[in-house]
């Protein structure tokens, strides 16, 4: 899952580094030839022409911020704090280790030591959060002030993510599929406490979306075929998730689908419409419907699903069965 990362920014370097690199992102060309090919590949495909929010640390007293900044991945939440605020939060879309790059965009902080372990955000957001409310949240002293680089463990950063509404729809951490088999297997039988399987849910989900996604800026809903922002795509189940077995939770690749917030997936969800032989069938009767709803579901009934075949049928047949 997610952790949160707690980074002070409230004044001295780092106050600068904030307006020079995140309040004021770097264009790619400014950075490209500190770095590979590859490098600069996968930032435009984030990015495009934007330009990059960039934050770097040193490496520490006895490299504490470096092994700090190796827990770091995709998808993290990193809080920007300073005069007692939770001011600014971003989401951490890749890292590098790069001391020329740091030098160019930050200098030195002294002699051979500067700002080397970077990682780049996305979805920066302002905030205006007394750092004492997250003090209390996490049973620190109500005068805590957050003093260096930082990273959350688990446990923690479920309890922030939880509070806050510092997630992301876009981004998230990679997990492998052994690992989601894991959490699969410890979902059926879990009697822990609903933080600790809301943590695995949401590793779950990091998961399945990655499997639809990948790193995509945009898909396909599997319903209306129209082409969103993966943040307005839900990874949804074609057969209702709390009904499946392991089976067939483990059969990542044929059970979940694209579905998009704009009323394909609730309309899914709710039995309105199912997929029969391969085609979006409407389940309800029309007098049951408002003339809005009506004028949605004739642009999408009679069309082709691109994710029935032979071994998804049985889930469409499953929640068409349910529903009917």
């Amino acid at each position: 899952m997610s952790t949160v990362i707690l980074q002070p920014a409230g004044k001295g370097a780092a106050k600068e580094h904030y307006s020079n690199t995140i309040a004021n992102p770097v264009q790619l060309s400014r950075m490209e030839k500190y770095l590979s090919p590859r490098q600069v590949a996968y930032l435009r495909e984030i990015y495009g022409e934007r330009g990059i929010p960039v934050w770097g640390t040193t490496p520490g007293d006895k490299n504490r911020n470096k092994k700090q900044w190796e827990k770091v991945q995709k998808g993290d939440i990193a809080l920007f704090t300073g005069d007692n605020k939770i001011f600014s939060s971003a989401v951490v879309t890749y890292k590098i280790h790069n001391k020329k790059l740091a030098e160019a965009l930050w200098g030195w902080k002294e002699e051979g030591i500067t700002w080397e372990y970077i990682y780049f955000l996305d979805e920066v957001k302002k905030h205006d959060i007394p750092v004492m409310e997250l003090n209390n949240l996490l049973g620190y002293s109500p005068n805590n002030v957050i003093r260096g680089f930082r990273v959350l463990d688990e446990k923690k950063s479920l309890k922030v993510l939880q509070h806050f509404d510092f997630s992301s729809d876009k981004y998230f951490p990679d997990v492998s599929e052994d690992e989601y088999k894991t959490i699969v297997e410890q979902y059926m039988t879990d009697e822990s406490l609903d933080k600790e399987r809301v943590g695995k849910s949401r590793r779950e989900q990091a998961f399945l979306r990655r499997f639809l996604f990948g790193d995509k800026k945009s898909e396909y809903c599997g319903i209306c075929g129209k082409e969103y922002p993966v943040e307005f795509l839900i990874t949804a189940h074609i057969k209702k998730r709390a009904e499946c077995s392991k089976e067939e939770k483990l059969d990542y690749k044929n059970i979940v689908m694209p579905m998009c917030t704009f009323g394909c997936d609730v309309l899914y969800e709710k039995g309105y419409i199912s997929v029969v032989n391969g085609v979006i069938s409407l389940l309800k009767d029309e007098s049951e419907l408002t003339s809005v709803l009506k004028d949605y579901l004739d642009k999408i009934i009679g069309r082709k699903c691109s994710y029935w075949n032979n071994r998804t049928r049985k889930y469409f047949e499953w929640h068409y069965n349910h529903h009917s």
